[in-house]
């Protein structure tokens, strides 16, 4: 697939027309997950069990709390396919050691832009932010996510957590992490160097 591009935006800088398609690749893919992106309320809820979430409007309180993080969108042609999100500076006493990490709170794309190395390419333009931002890269998904956690072990992530049964009987939450120091880029993402948005933007 031809003409891809990657872009990272800080906090608050995301303009309207990438905004729209990424909450387009948002709504689409909500029910992938599990549990769904709609039932939370935060992109850190520690309870992800399926359940009624406790939080009035989940869904639109975990995309106003993502579009507050840095955020990596992937484009083909005018087209948003697929974005990636992160905090820059997260810590967390269970990986101590890794802290402050970036850490990767939701990777998206459209179902008919999969397998054509649009999540590579997010990751792989992560991997390429300045060396002033954390070295290790922290993340989370469920155990039956296998064709994302193939990508994760290609690209050299490893667990560093696993809690059994969090999301379900015998699904359950794993926690990889990379050096990304330890990672060149492979040049599959067609990067920009620097992010949008300039200095001015707030780090989270």
């Amino acid at each position: 697939m031809s003409e891809i591009s990657t872009r990272w935006y800080r906090p608050g800088a995301i303009p309207t027309a990438e905004l729209r398609g990424l909450t387009d690749v948002f709504e689409e893919v909500s029910d992938d997950f599990v549990p769904p992106l709609t039932s939370r309320g935060s992109t850190t809820q520690s309870d992800l069990r399926d359940r009624a979430p406790e939080a009035t409007a989940p869904g639109q309180d975990y995309l106003t709390e993502m579009l507050r993080q840095d955020v990596v969108v992937s484009r083909h042609g005018d087209r948003v396919v697929g974005f990636l999100s992160f905090r820059s500076h997260h810590q967390d006493p269970r990986y101590a050691d890794l802290s402050p990490c970036l850490y990767v709170s939701t990777v998206a794309v459209r179902h008919s832009h999969r397998r054509h190395g649009i999540a590579r390419a997010l990751y792989r333009e992560l991997f390429g932010v300045p060396a002033s931002l954390p070295a290790w890269i922290v993340l989370r998904t469920w155990s039956t996510n296998t064709g994302h956690l193939e990508l994760l072990d290609r690209l050299g992530f490893t667990t560093v957590l696993r809690l059994k049964d969090a999301r379900a009987a015998g699904i359950d939450t794993v926690y990889l992490a990379a050096d990304r120091t330890a990672n060149a880029d492979d040049g599959t993402a067609s990067r920009t160097g620097a992010p949008a948005g300039g200095p001015a933007d707030t780090t989270p």
